[in-house]
């Protein structure tokens, strides 16, 4: 019987790997349930996922759907990616392998060394085909320049595109650079050039 669980399992993996990027896993204790169309694998005790370039831990790390299309991590849990250069630190991660699409829905550290960005929030969307980044809920990403220091940008949601290295903020917007501060409806910030456009109803303070 075990050698069938073991066998079945090698075969539903070897199909989800027909479908997106090849995934393997361990953990200290884990449990299998192989039943047509509801198969599923809980790890715990050192979960880990890898899935391409990308290697994701938790507390406990559930797959499941059709080709383990589906990876849900709960408790400590942290992706990494040193292809992409990024990281992310939380507690709750639900995963699409097949549409590449990552939904955290509790406070998260995001680290960005390719582009020098970090961010906090407690909601964000990860494109991963789009290097988008759909940034929520009381939002603080910093980027440290070489000529005026620190760039802390405020908002009350952030679209970071990491191709373009560009953030669009909106929602209580506001940046503090350099001594200087800007706030509007709605702020545009190309991070490459350090430009910073305004839109809506505007207030700044420059010093100098």
């Amino acid at each position: 019987m075990r050698r069938f669980i073991i066998l079945a399992l090698a075969a539903a993996m070897a199909a989800g790997a027909l479908n997106a990027d090849s995934i393997s896993f361990s953990g200290g204790e884990s449990s299998i349930v192989l039943r047509n169309g509801r198969e599923s694998v809980v790890l715990s005790d050192g979960a880990s996922v890898t899935v391409g370039t990308m290697s994701i831990n938790a507390d406990s790390i559930t797959l499941s759907g059709d080709g383990w299309r589906y990876v849900t991590c709960s408790g400590h849990a942290s992706v990494v990616d040193e292809e992409r250069g990024i990281s992310i630190l939380t507690s709750s991660i639900w995963y699409d392998r097949t549409d590449e699409r990552i939904l955290i829905s509790s406070w998260y550290e995001v680290n960005d060394t390719e582009n020098g960005v970090t961010a906090t929030g407690a909601s964000m969307e990860y494109l991963l085909s789009e290097e988008r980044l759909q940034l929520d809920k009381d939002v603080t990403l910093l980027r440290d320049t070489e000529d005026n220091g620190i760039m802390r940008c405020n908002a009350e949601s952030v679209i970071f595109s990491r191709g373009s290295n560009t953030l669009q903020m909106r929602g209580s917007a506001s940046v503090v650079w350099g001594g200087d501060r800007y706030e509007a409806e709605v702020i545009s910030v190309d991070l490459d050039t350090e430009s910073i456009t305004l839109d809506g109803r505007i207030r700044g303070t420059i010093n100098g």
